[in-house]
């Protein structure tokens, strides 16, 4: 029987171009040596961030997470795009809503660190962390969700995020490419049983048709013509199912040396 976890999506670099963006540029900075990046993407409610939390207990190496959510803009920011009028909210669906730049910015600065002294907070909290989504990043800032182990393997930093693979740079610097699909109707299902702290307009029917569901499609679309090697993953699956299968593929990686 066909396994319904994942397909590949492979040779997709387009013609008539010298060099395809997605390869993985040299690295100056050595950060291969000592970490490993694993991208989790796809649709809202896929199970991104529960399996995030499920391997940042299990891997025998210091895990850092980044979430793509928190970069989100705050509400008032001029650069969402306006929703339909019958929305009644901004939509926070596009690459416009999220500070790419700073997510950037707090990527390269934790690829830059040892991972045996690098600043963490408890992942205890981790499934929690909707408060923050769309209220733009406190100053000081606490350090990013992990858990420190001393261990011969690399560290991994785990890279979550609903709009990952949009931007280039960060899609071409992962090691593993994961993408969450789901259904529309499961995906209306899940999402509608969720709270969003910032904005009640971000539950609503009229926020998924013209905002969610439309900018997931254009993004899997996207995604399949020009990404490179993404595990496409079925958020349908069993998340002990889907862990153990991104688990095995982490392992390979972390034992792989150039």
């Amino acid at each position: 029987m066909r396994s319904r976890l994942v397909l590949y999506v492979s040779n997709m670099a387009t013609t008539g171009s010298l060099e395809n963006p997605f390869e993985r540029k040299v690295d100056p900075s050595g950060h291969r040596k000592r970490w490993r990046i694993v991208g989790l993407s796809g649709i809202s409610g896929g199970g991104k961030s529960t399996l995030a939390y499920s391997l940042l207990a299990a891997l025998p190496t210091t895990v850092v997470y980044l979430g793509q959510d928190e970069y989100i803009l705050p509400d008032d920011h001029p650069s969402h795009p306006k929703a339909a009028e019958e929305v009644g909210c901004v939509n926070k669906e596009t690459i416009r809503s999220i500070d790419m730049k700073k997510m950037l910015a707090d990527i390269y600065k934790i690829l830059s660190s040892d991972p045996n002294t690098i600043a963490i907070t408890d992942y205890s909290t981790l499934l929690e962390r909707k408060k923050v989504i769309g209220c733009g990043l406190p100053e000081p800032r606490q350090p990013p969700y992990g858990c420190r182990q001393h261990s011969s393997f690399p560290a991994v930093l785990l890279v979550d995020g609903f709009l990952l693979y949009m931007n280039c740079e960060v899609s071409a610097l992962c090691d593993l490419r994961y993408f969450f699909t789901l259904t529309k109707a499961e995906c209306w299902s899940r999402r509608s049983k969720r709270k969003f702290t910032n904005s009640l307009s971000m539950s609503s029917p009229q926020y998924f048709e013209s905002c969610v569901w439309p900018s997931y499609t254009e993004d899997f679309s996207r995604m399949s013509s020009s990404v490179t090697d993404v595990h496409l993953l079925d958020g349908t699956s069993s998340p002990s199912v889907v862990h153990e299968r991104v688990l095995k593929d982490i392992f390979n990686v972390l034992e792989y040396t150039e």
